[in-house]
């Protein structure tokens, strides 16, 4: 059983695929620069693009799974051009990586983020395929990108103070994402994933800071500054998504990211790892 992995270099890819390799299936990496993935032995890797359709055909030639996941405005473009290939290519079944904000707020009042994840998925669902939807909350991984202002400064800076969010670990994320691509009874279920508590930003702070032992000092920063941050790493079109969307969610005081779903416990049988814990394991990245 052949597995593809797109997206294979990040966040959450990357730990579908060392799972999935260290359980012995036979992993494919789908990656736009094999030279520069740096991905582990053992695993087939294949130059392709989810924007570049004529690409994909060799990718998944043979393979029986996908996990799917695709990043900002492109997603829904993205994912219908390998849903599109998928179909002609005897794919079984595929695993997409999608967002909770599709739940977040209906059709009628969606937003350029949940609408970018909203038609992806509906370019799976209506494929014919054997699919399962993921829709994690935010990343613990977020807290990432404090980390040279930590070392520096010992400050966050955040436009979000007490928004409550129950944030995950991608490593729950991945685990998910290899029982819904190795084990039957995950077709046609969409799993909104969330981790075990909700937490402001300024709690976030705080568990950090007892993590490394040291005091952090938050500070708000605008949305304009937050749009410039996320325009210079992703691009303008998907900042202003993202921007738009966080704004919606501040102004309507909605506590949607903060609450809890069981569906992380019930796949896994366990609770996910809580904020605490990740802290303390990713330590030496803000010492």
């Amino acid at each position: 059983m052949t597995i593809v992995v797109t997206g294979a270099t990040g966040n959450v890819g990357g730990k579908v695929l060392r799972r999935l390799l260290a359980a012995g299936h036979p992993v494919r990496a789908l990656t736009r620069d094999p030279a520069r993935a740096e991905l582990p032995a053992g695993v087939d890797v294949v130059r392709a693009d989810l924007g570049l359709p004529d690409t994909l055909p060799d990718a998944l030639d043979g393979a029986d799974a996908v996990f799917l996941m695709a990043l900002g405005h492109n997603k829904r473009t993205h994912d219908a051009n390998l849903v599109g290939v998928a179909r002609k290519s005897g794919v079984e079944r595929v695993v997409q990586l999608s967002t909770l904000g599709v739940e977040e707020v209906d059709e009628e009042h969606d937003t350029p983020l949940g609408r970018w994840h909203r038609e992806a998925e509906r370019a799976l669902t209506e494929s014919g395929l054997a699919w399962t939807i993921l829709r994690p909350n935010g990343f613990m991984t977020q807290a990432l990108g404090w980390a040279a202002a930590v070392r520096e400064q010992g400050v966050v800076r955040s436009p979000v103070a007490d928004l409550p969010e129950a944030l995950i670990d991608p490593e729950d994320i991945a685990e998910v994402a290899v029982r819904a691509l190795t084990e039957p009874g995950h077709e046609g279920r969409a799993y909104a994933l969330t981790g075990p508590e909700a937490l402001t930003t300024r709690e976030q702070v705080a568990v950090l800071g007892a993590a490394l032992g040291r005091e952090l000092r938050f500070e708000q920063i605008s949305l304009e500054d937050h749009h410039a941050l996320l325009a210079a790493r992703y691009g303008a079109a998907t900042a202003d998504g993202v921007v738009k969307a966080l704004r919606t969610v501040l102004e309507s005081g909605d506590d949607f990211r903060g609450r809890l779903f069981p569906d992380l416990e019930r796949v896994l049988g366990r609770p996910g790892r809580d904020f605490r814990a990740w802290a303390l394991a990713h330590a030496g990245h803000f010492a």
